[in-house]
């Protein structure tokens, strides 16, 4: 992995007690298109948080490829 690619991981990692602080909303704001979130409980990654935009992508993407697959 490259210094790059570290410093992009370990700036999208949240610890779980900013969202407790009530700062999600500036998170979630900050985010741009291709921006994750790592959500981040006693130093486990937990769940993700992404623009809605990018989810809406994603699912489609996942409904292409089963519909390729036959399911």
């Amino acid at each position: 992995m490259t210094s790059k690619n570290m410093g992009t991981m370990l700036k999208s990692l949240v610890p779980i007690s900013v969202l407790n602080q009530g700062k999600a909303a500036k998170i979630i704001s900050s985010l741009g298109h291709d921006d994750v979130k790592i959500i981040v409980k006693n130093n486990e990654p937990m769940a993700a948080i992404i623009p809605i935009s990018r989810y809406s992508e994603l699912i489609e993407a996942e409904e292409l490829l089963n519909t390729k697959k036959g399911k």
